[in-house]
Parts: structure tokens; C-alpha cells; sequence
């Protein structure tokens, strides 16, 4: 059963650390987890080539590294991400190949929900802890189920062109499954990757000659990346400790004129994102220079490393709707809820069953749900003032430009209003902090869904099923 020991059960070495810096044992721990990746990426890359050694080794240092980290961080915890995978494992042999996607979804997920629940019990405020990992493991293992029934229960002619290419004929070896769930290059922060990924990579046959007949180095890559990890990681050391989200509830700032609190409630909800943007900063370049993320050559025949990348920084904060901010955030995990949810749903409820996925997948913390609820709402209304709007400014480009400044400005608020309830985790101070601008942006949104249409017309367009299913998420 679930304890404190839960959360709290990761390695004290840097506690003094922890209390000379102020920063929280269980960041530092993690950070000093993803700096020792660094090296031993390089290493990897280097001394451990497909070729080189055998594929065993390949296989298992990735393992034991990864597994090493997991202990590092969370102590004994580590024993229900083993044992969500190691019982999914026995339901992907044993488990009927017309029911194994959906028993794997249910027993990966469930297992998630119930450590979640003592999380939900327990914690009065973020840590870094064991469900971390695990929600990276459910992605990995449902993603492995769904393409292991696409590849033995479905006719080619039924999948999707990205469903033919990762569906999966036969259940992975236990070491190469452990390796894939483990490797230490994306277990402590991920990004998902996909399997047949993972075994190109351990194979060595991921990367084609470029036209010069060269295998493309990750190394330059690699070094861009850390870098620009090293200026976030800075910036979050000098402006993190005053700006963090709770404290517009906090009387020396409800004191303050309106702009003034709103004002700094766009930027800490703005280095909120930042702590997000190392993580995932630092994982992409672990991978990259590990070997481990080419995403193919551009059409100036350049190699480009961005199949491990979770988040565009730049296309976030310049983005001129939700859904262009949504595609860029976590961008593994909108591919898992695309794939796991919007692909499989009825398409009338494929919008809410995608956000209700992604609000059950992150907990079950009140400000999550609350998060991801107005969020759907700004979704449905951004979709309903674009089909009503946007054809009447594109007469002109001064016109587009007044257009794409409107959503541009409605975009940087809405993310900031919805993400407030997702970083406070809790109801209060959400509601409270909402209920202080009197909820006026989901009253408008509600409006725009009802009224908008009744005095803009839609513009009417055709548009076919196939290109809809890639817009509309």
C-alpha cells in the first residue's frame, strides 16, 4: 500500500545542498541525474555504436542506468513503475490479441490512478516524485498494445498511413521491452518514443547516409541544446524563488492595482512553462547526444534530431491559438492522446475525450480537471470565432495582421487563465483567483460559442474527413 514513503523516499546526498541553494531536494536530485546523463550519453554514442558492441550491451547499460536513476530520485518507489510494467508485460503475452490494447490501456491506467489517489491523499503541494515516471510508462506501454493489435487484428487497408508504419506483429523481448520502458535517456523526464523507434536506434539503422554517402553526427546538435538548457536552468535560479503562482493570492499582491496583478500573473504562469522548458531542453539533448533522435534531412538536405524533442519554446510563446499552443507543449504526448484517444473515439466526442484522457492521465488533482475543462471551452469557442472571423481579414495583409494580433493577445491570456488552476494542482486559490476577475473569460467564451454565430455567419466550406482529423486537435 502507498505511504509517504511514496513521495518522499529518494536520496538525501544533496540535502545540504538543498538547504545552501533553497532549492527542494527531490529538483536537485533530478537535475544532478539528468547532468551525469550527459557524459554517459556521449559515452554511449561513442563507445557503445551498433557494431561496436554487442546488442545485448546496447541493450542493458541503457537499463541499468536508467533503473539507477529511478532509485536515485525515488527510493523504493520504484517498485510500482516495475510492477505496472512488468504485469503489463505478462497481459501483452497472455492477453487474447483482439482485447490486448484495451486491457493493457485499463490495468497501465488503473494502476496510475491508484497510486494518484494517495498522491491526491497525501501532498498538499508539488513534488517530483514516482508518478512522473509512470505516467511516461503508461504512454509507452498502451502505445506498445494499441500497435500490437493495429499489427496482428487489422487489415493494412484499415490503418492509417502512421498506424501501418508502427504496427507491430510480435510482442517485444523482455529485455528490449525493460530497455525500451527504461532507458536513462528519457525515464526521468521523458519524451515517449515510439518502439519501432527504439529498435531502429538499438539496431543502428535509424539514421540513412546523407547524400555524400556520411552518417550525420548528433554532437553539434547535442551542445546547442545543453546550452540553451543552461541559460533556462540560470534564469530559473535567479527569478523562480519570487515568482511562483501561488503567491497572487497572497495579500502584498491582491493589494496591488488590477493591471499591476495581472501583470504578474502572466509572467509567473510565464516561469512556470520555463521549468518545463529545461526539462525537456535537457532530455532532447541527452537523447541527441546519446544518438538517439533523428528526425530525418530537411529539403536542403541538413539532418534535423527533433524525433525526441517534447516542446517548440519559440512556436509556444509566439502562437496565435490554443490548439497551435497544444500542438507545440509536450508534443509526445499530444501523439499519445491523438493516438490513443482522438483516433479511437466517435468523432462527435473526440475534443472532450481527448481532454478528459489528458486530465485523468495527469491526477486527480481538482485544478487539473478545472485546467483542462476550460481549456476544451476556449478550444470550442477559438474554433467558433475563427470559422466566423477569419475569412473577413484576409482581404488584406494589414487586415490579417490586426486578425492575427487579436488571437495572438487571446491566445497569451487564455493560456494563462487555464493554466493557473493547473499549476496551483488544488481548487483553492484557482477558484479564488478566478473568482476575483468575476470568471469573465469563460463567460465569454460560453457567449462566443451561442452568440457569435447568430450575428457572423460561418464561412462555408467544404472540408474533407481526412484533412478535419488533423486540424481539429
Amino acid at each position: 500500500m502507498p505511504g509517504v514513503h511514496t513521495f518522499y523516499d529518494g536520496s538525501q546526498m544533496f540535502e545540504p545542498l538543498s538547504r545552501v541553494v533553497g532549492v527542494e531536494t527531490d529538483k536537485i536530485n533530478l537535475v544532478m541525474c539528468l547532468v551525469a546523463a550527459v557524459p554517459l550519453s556521449y559515452s554511449y554514442n561513442v563507445h557503445m555504436k551498433a557494431g561496436k558492441v554487442s546488442k545485448e550491451v546496447r541493450v542493458i547499460f541503457p537499463t541499468i542506468v536508467g533503473l539507477s536513476f529511478c532509485f536515485f530520485c525515488f527510493g523504493w518507489a520504484i517498485k510500482h513503475i516495475l510492477w505496472n510494467v512488468i504485469i503489463n508485460y505478462a497481459v501483452i503475452r497472455l492477453a487474447p490479441q483482439q482485447y490486448v490494447h484495451k486491457l493493457v490501456f485499463l490495468v497501465a491506467t488503473g494502476y496510475l490512478t491508484f497510486i494518484h489517489f494517495y498522491r491526491w491523499k497525501i501532498l498538499k503541494e508539488y513534488y517530483l516524485d514516482i508518478t512522473g515516471p509512470m505516467m511516461i510508462m503508461v504512454q509507452k506501454v498502451t502505445m506498445l498494445a494499441f500497435q500490437l493489435h493495429d499489427g496482428r487484428c487489422k487489415k493494412q487497408e484499415e490503418l492509417m498511413e502512421h498506424q501501418k508504419r508502427e504496427a507491430l506483429t510480435e510482442a517485444p523481448p523482455l529485455l528490449m521491452y525493460l530497455s525500451y520502458c527504461f532507458h536513462f535517456q528519457a525515464v526521468l523526464t521523458g519524451p515517449m518514443c515510439l518502439y519501432v523507434d527504439f529498435v531502429h536506434f538499438i539496431d543502428g539503422t535509424h539514421i540513412p547516409a546523407d547524400k555524400k554517402g556520411q552518417i550525420p553526427s548528433p554532437i553539434s546538435t547535442g551542445v546547442r541544446k545543453l546550452a540553451i538548457a543552461a541559460g533556462l536552468v540560470f534564469s530559473i535560479s535567479i527569478f523562480s524563488g519570487s515568482l511562483y503562482v501561488e503567491r497572487l493570492a497572497e495579500d502584498r499582491d491582491l493589494s496591488k492595482p488590477l493591471l499591476q496583478w495581472l501583470a504578474i500573473w502572466w509572467v509567473c504562469i510565464f516561469f512556470s512553462r520555463v521549468q518545463y522548458y529545461f526539462a525537456w531542453v535537457m532530455s532532447d539533448a541527452i537523447c541527441n547526444l546519446s544518438g538517439f533522435g533523428f528526425s530525418g534531412y530537411d529539403e536542403n538536405g541538413k539532418a534535423t534530431w527533433n524525433m525526441m524533442t517534447s516542446v517548440d519554446m519559440q512556436k509556444v510563446e509566439m502562437a496565435q491559438s490554443l490548439k497551435e499552443t497544444l500542438d507545440n507543449w509536450n508534443i509526445p504526448t499530444v501523439a499519445w492522446l491523438r493516438r490513443a484517444a482522438f483516433d479511437r473515439a466517435p468523432r462527435r466526442y473526440r475534443t472532450l475525450a481527448t481532454y478528459a484522457l489528458s486530465a485523468w492521465w495527469h491526477g486527480l488533482f481538482p485544478g487539473y480537471y478545472i485546467a483542462f475543462g476550460t481549456t476544451a471551452l476556449f478550444t470550442f469557442a477559438a474554433r467558433t470565432f475563427r470559422r466566423c472571423f477569419r475569412y473577413r481579414f484576409l482581404g488584406s495583409s494589414s487586415s490579417k495582421f490586426v486578425y492575427n494580433a487579436i488571437t495572438f493577445m487571446a491566445t497569451k491570456i487564455a493560456l494563462a487563465y487555464a493554466a493557473y488552476s493547473f499549476v496551483t494542482m488544488h481548487a483553492y486559490p484557482a477558484m479564488f483567483i478566478y473568482s476575483r476577475i468575476y470568471f469573465l473569460p469563460h463567460i465569454i467564451a460560453v457567449l462566443m460559442i451561442f452568440t457569435i454565430p447568430m450575428f457572423f455567419r460561418p464561412e462555408k466550406k467544404k472540408i474533407d474527413e481526412k484533412n478535419e482529423l488533423k486540424k481539429e486537435l
